[in-house]
């Protein structure tokens, strides 16, 4: 069993922050709601771990976490987080914050060439540690929460700080840790901001004439509103394969609605307000969706099959996944700038000396 502290009160989180601000490093993850029990996106508890203890902090009970988020925010203490993508979209989205100092455990096992990058995967392989997989669906916004639920979140942050040691030495015995120092200083340059799917992110959206985008568009946001209302993700009130059959084929009948199957009881209660809201928006088409795309001259998409070409050969090289040599949007700066001024040093090492980049500056 592993020993935590549960935080649920602001005295107790004060007392621990003053034990974390002595700390050089800490394990950190997140347990969030993320539309699947409930509407919206939003984090239930932070797990974090030193060398010596185990916190579990209840952000919901707290609400108001300002001197955690200093400590995320602390350019001298080092943050190991496991993928961080969403973490810091919800830190962002939810508390403002933006981590400082961070090392991603999931990126050095990118730069190590890894396929399998989930933490589940590389804690079995490194402390043959197995993650129960019954805990990964679960309502974390359910109070009280469970002993064992508690312990299977706190294992994550338990093993990160001894696992970032083994990645590192893993780094240095490949020359690469300058290359994940280089990457983490730029996660903090990234943009991290949280964005909600939009209508036109649905598969088939861009397809749709531009009177059922806007029938699309209309029945998105009642189901948006009706979801808040409800408090259920909304995929509960109505699936994205269901919108997009109903603005393909609607029907003026509302008794039509009242018989719609995988929907809320509330859409069949409202059938009315549904039929009306879709009739009204396909009538007056309202606004619809148009995507402009900068066109490439015929040299510049040469010159990007080259360099997908190049970055596939590098990836394979040193064994790594090719977009992180040149991700897609540096791909796109370089052959519309003639410049590598987007590249971090040390993927300009691995591509400046290519035939391609020297007949492109």
């Amino acid at each position: 069993m592993t020993n935590f502290i549960l935080i649920e009160t602001k005295e107790q989180l004060e007392l621990a922050a003053n034990e974390w601000e002595h700390c050089s490093e800490l394990g950190i993850d997140l347990e969030c709601e993320n539309n699947l029990h409930h509407y919206g996106v939003f984090i239930s508890i932070i797990q974090i771990s030193s060398k010596e203890k185990n916190w579990i902090v209840d952000v919901i009970k707290l609400k108001e976490i300002n001197s955690l988020i200093a400590i995320i925010e602390d350019p001298k203490i080092l943050k190991i987080f496991h993928d961080v993508s969403f973490d810091f979209r919800i830190l962002n989205y939810q508390f403002k914050c933006k981590p400082k100092n961070v090392f991603d455990t999931q990126l050095a096992a990118l730069l190590l060439g890894r396929e399998n990058l989930g933490l589940g995967s590389l804690l079995e392989e490194y402390f043959q540690f197995k993650k129960e997989k019954k805990f990964q669906r679960v309502d974390w916004c359910k109070r009280p929460l469970t002993e064992e639920m508690l312990e299977y979140a706190v294992k994550d942050t338990f093993y990160l700080l001894e696992l970032k040691s083994k990645l590192v030495q893993e780094l240095k015995e490949k020359g690469r840790l300058t290359w994940m120092e280089e990457e983490s200083a730029a996660l903090e340059q990234q943009d991290f901001t949280y964005q909600d799917q939009q209508y036109i992110d649905l598969h088939g959206a861009k397809k749709l004439e531009p009177k059922q985008l806007a029938g699309l568009h209309a029945l998105f946001e009642l189901r948006e509103k009706t979801a808040r209302k409800v408090d259920r993700p909304n995929f509960m009130i109505m699936h994205n394969d269901i919108l997009m059959e109903l603005v393909q084929h609607s029907s003026k009948d509302s008794s039509s609605w009242k018989k719609l199957s995988r929907v809320h009881p509330l859409v069949k209660r409202e059938a009315l307000l549904w039929q009306r809201t879709l009739q009204q928006a396909l009538e007056g088409m309202g606004e619809f969706y148009e995507e402009h795309h900068k066109k490439l001259t015929e040299k510049q998409r040469e010159w990007k099959e080259e360099l997908t070409e190049l970055r596939k050969s590098l990836g394979n090289k040193y064994g790594i996944r090719g977009h992180l040599i040149l991700d897609n949007d540096q791909l796109i700066e370089i052959i519309t700038t003639s410049s590598l001024r987007c590249l971090r040093s040390w993927q300009k090492e691995l591509v400046q000396e290519n035939r391609i980049i020297k007949k492109m500056r």
